[in-house]
């Protein structure tokens, strides 16, 4: 069965522009089933074409170059006297995606709308050259978030009736679902939003799965995609990392700890980003004197993938790093939900006051503090003062309530 994305929306809105619709995510994380979503979608406008790069077949056909290709698309039964949509997964196999693209969006994308996919956005990155620029738009497909995951667990009602925007809400209108909201946000917390481990209702079945990702994604393809010269330290280093979520990056103390140097910290790192392990969040100042304005804090982007590398996977509000995986959670969520213009960062004065996130829309600042039992720190209030914000959120895993100039969100809404 396949289960709907908030993104399918978002893409369908470009299936009308001559560009190729580019899809990046990590391995697992649903991108294949997405293109199955719009296959189902667009079979009834256009003859629609889907194809797996990964099979030696169809890569070899695509190798060929764009004159072959669009010779065996003809020979499957492409329409030449209307556009078709052709559906690539794993765009990353082709030995020059870039030429392919450009000479398919250039010379026949009167005939041809591409959608492809990919797993790494440095190896694609590598084969991507600027000749694409204006031949291509870009999407992000993360791990599901907590509307995805009730989807996936066929609770559509709690779904509904989560707010569009958390920072926009008034009322509450799911506020007697309380308890099943908090019962699978502690569920995310720990095994984070990767489909296959979302649907299980099994712990240790869970916990199979999300070692296979690890293993199969994190440790084997991303080392043998970019050679990585120490396996053991790399693992090792991700350990580390996933011990320090929510911190300041601190590239000598990492690289001390693993045992390699700054510029192999600083290029594992990078790979990490690309591979969408992790992700760096940079500081927001106005003023160098008084505020960070260089380190950045790191997240992993998937709480379960964190978890695993940690070999903690308990189920309870009683762990000692609860507050830091609703941090995480929070972090996450914020990437999703935030538009192509809005910029994501923290706030952390030289004296050590800091703000989790601060999201700029435009003009407009939202501070938000994550916090589990809902106690904001005084920081966030110097901030507000600091920079005339009329609003500071804080959320937390109870229920919603306005209170003077803060807001205290129930996390459900934001992750």
């Amino acid at each position: 069965m396949l289960y709907d994305r908030r993104i399918r929306r978002d893409i369908l809105r470009y299936m009308d522009d001559k560009e190729a619709l580019v899809i990046l995510g990590s391995r697992q994380v649903g991108k294949t089933s997405l293109l199955k979503l719009l296959v189902d979608d667009l079979k009834s406008q256009a003859s629609t074409f889907y194809y797996d790069l990964e099979e030696p077949r169809i890569l070899e056909v695509l190798d060929a170059g764009v004159d072959d290709f669009l010779q065996f698309l003809r020979a499957e039964g492409a329409d030449r006297s209307r556009r078709n949509i052709v559906l690539l997964d794993e765009i990353q196999y082709l030995r020059d995606p870039s030429k392919f693209i450009k000479l398919m969006v250039d010379h026949h994308s009167d005939e041809v709308k591409l959608i492809v996919t990919g797993s790494s956005a440095l190896s694609i990155k590598m084969k991507f050259r600027d000749s694409l620029v204006g031949r291509k738009i870009v999407f992000h497909l993360y791990p599901l978030d907590f509307r995805e995951v009730l989807v996936f667990k066929e609770e559509d009602r709690l779904s509904a009736l989560l707010p569009e925007d958390a920072f926009a809400a008034t009322t509450d209108e799911g506020w007697f679902y309380h308890r099943d909201y908090r019962r699978y946000l502690l569920e995310f917390l720990v095994f984070g939003g990767y489909p296959r481990v979302v649907l299980e209702d099994d712990v240790e079945r869970k916990a199979k799965f999300l070692g296979e990702i690890v293993s199969t994604y994190v440790y084997r393809d991303v080392s043998s995609l970019f050679q990585l010269e120490d396996i053991s330290k790399f693992n090792r280093l991700l350990s580390v990392l996933a011990a320090q979520i929510g911190n300041l990056l601190n590239i000598s103390n990492i690289g001390n700890a693993v045992g390699i140097t700054r510029q192999t910290v600083s290029r594992y790192i990078s790979i990490l980003e690309s591979t969408f392990i992790l992700s760096l969040l940079p500081p927001y100042f106005t003023n160098p004197k008084k505020e960070v304005t260089k380190s950045p804090k790191v997240y992993f982007l998937d709480n379960g993938i964190r978890n695993y590398l940690l070999r903690d996977l308990t189920q309870s509000e009683l762990r000692g790093d609860i507050g830091r995986l609703l941090e995480n959670l929070v972090y996450i969520g914020l990437v999703k939900r935030k538009g192509d213009l809005d910029r994501l960062h923290f706030w952390r004065t030289q004296n050590g006051a800091e703000v989790d996130f601060v999201l700029e829309r435009g003009t407009r600042l939202f501070p938000v503090e994550a916090k589990w039992r809902g106690r904001p720190s005084r920081a966030l209030g110097s901030f507000m003062q600091r920079y005339s914000v009329e609003r500071g959120y804080v959320v937390h895993s109870g229920k919603f309530i306005p209170e003077g100039s803060r807001s205290f969100l129930p996390a459900w809404w934001v992750v």
